[in-house]
């Protein structure tokens, strides 16, 4: 009997060294952050899931509360695109009917003057040149332009444009920068749409230096740039109302095609139901998952997330409408949503609050979706997107989506490792003065360990 206990114990033993072998490396990723100096200073949350099994492999922290970033794009993009359809089409749709012209806006993030230009145009050519009066039917979505938590000192932020109905041109003014010989600075913007522009040498060690202001109490028209530039460069400033440039550009093509209107109100008005559609701009969704995953477009992120609460309950699309629609989607995965708070669909709001547990559930979640290779396809990968100088060993062997703000910094998606597992990550960092690049390494370290293990 002792010897069948000897023989069980050493049995017992030997299964648990041989799966120590292949435990994870916990206290690998303890060093790591051991030796860069953040512990007990910056908040590092880790939650790692084996993609398969659902089971716990690591977590650090992980029911904290943290700012997620632009890794909120993820559990917002899925829950956008199942609702919409990966079919759906953003449409801006023109209207006759009594003698008006009406303008069925899709707040589509890709809609551009040009597309405008040949919507006139097609009208011209279709004999319709003469109305009493134009409306824009603005319903589709709300009139909130920005959402809560967003800081004042973003709004010349290239990264956090207005939302809006009357999207267009990314609702953003190209303007080139450039130094002239006498050490003077030149704006020229690339849009005739009336702003001022007043740029000014600004001496600093570096080149490529700029700095843009805009006081929206004096004149939102106005912008200040603070500039030391090597050569000409490119800045995006967003536009102050996207109503007005909608509308500057509209009479401008209407102007140049000679189609006459007699009222220029521009009044907002719902298309009457019995009116005829006589053109229509169609742009389809599915470039906008690349924009929000691979790139973290902010604008197309906030505006298929109102869309789709709006598309859920046939109503104006909301960000109330859009959580509410959202929570309701994720309760079918059993995510509950009454311990985190989302109050944008980006990530950029200072208010989101929500754990690394949380989001890797989410990730758990979509991973086991039939559809899961489709919308895994968005995602950066090392090399491209927000990755594109990062992680280069792994491609096609990691799915990622960045976040970054001021002090936090953020990483979430889905790891092959060596061993033939697939993991569903989360890495937030929230409360540090060092760089970007230097905690983005740590984070990369740690990836690279559950790579290896």
């Amino acid at each position: 009997m002792k010897n069948i206990i000897k023989i069980s114990a050493l049995f017992i033993a030997i299964i648990t060294a041989s799966n120590s072998c292949f435990a994870f490396p916990a206290g690998k990723i303890e060093k790591i952050i051991e030796k860069s100096n953040l512990e007990g200073i910056t908040t590092i949350a880790i939650s790692v899931k084996d993609a398969s099994s659902g089971k716990t492999v690591y977590e650090r922290d992980s029911k904290k509360l943290l700012h997620p970033a632009s890794t909120l794009k993820i559990p917002i993009a899925y829950f956008a695109i199942n609702t919409l359809g990966y079919d759906y089409l953003f449409k801006t749709g023109f209207y006759t009917h009594n003698k008006d012209l009406y303008i069925k806006l899709g707040a589509d993030p890709f809609l551009n003057t040009n597309q405008l230009k040949i919507a006139f145009k097609a009208l011209k050519d279709k004999g319709l040149n003469t109305f009493e009066n134009l409306y824009i039917d603005d319903s589709i979505i709300d009139k909130k332009e920005s959402a809560a938590g967003w800081m004042w000192d973003d709004d010349v932020n290239p990264h956090t444009p207005k939302i809006s109905a009357y999207n267009l041109d990314k609702n953003l003014i190209k303007v080139n920068i450039s130094q002239l010989s006498d050490g003077t600075v030149k704006a020229t913007p690339a849009s005739k749409y009336p702003m001022s522009i007043f740029a000014y040498i600004q001496k600093n060690e570096k080149s490529d230096y700029y700095d843009i202001n805009r006081y929206n109490w004096d004149n939102p028209e106005l912008v200040e740039i603070y500039a030391n530039v090597a050569s000409t460069k490119p800045l995006y400033i967003p536009i102050s109302s996207m109503r007005r440039y909608f509308i500057y550009n509209t009479e401008n093509i209407i102007e140049d095609e000679r189609i006459t209107v007699k009222s220029t109100s521009y009044s907002s008005k719902l298309v009457p139901e019995e009116a005829e559609m006589v053109y229509e701009i169609t742009n389809p969704i599915e470039p906008s998952l690349t924009g929000i995953l691979y790139d973290s477009n902010n604008l197309m992120s906030e505006t298929i997330y109102k869309l789709a609460g709006g598309h859920k309950y046939g109503i104006t699309g909301t960000d109330i409408a859009g959580l509410s629609a959202m929570t309701e989607f994720y309760k079918d995965y059993n995510i509950d949503f009454d311990n985190v708070l989302i109050k944008d669909g980006s990530g950029v709001s200072r208010k989101n609050l929500v754990s690394t547990d949380w989001m890797s559930n989410i990730l758990l979640q979509i991973y086991k979706n039939k559809n899961f290779d489709k919308f895994k396809q968005y995602l950066a990968q090392p090399g491209d997107g927000t990755l594109s100088q990062r992680l280069f060993d792994l491609r096609g062997d990691a799915w990622l989506k960045t976040g970054s703000l001021s002090g936090i910094s953020t990483i979430a998606g889905y790891i092959n490792s060596k061993d033939g597992n697939t993991y569903a990550i989360a890495i937030f960092t929230q409360n540090f003065k060092e760089k970007q690049k230097d905690i983005k390494k740590i984070e990369d370290d740690i990836i690279n360990l559950i790579y290896n293990r």
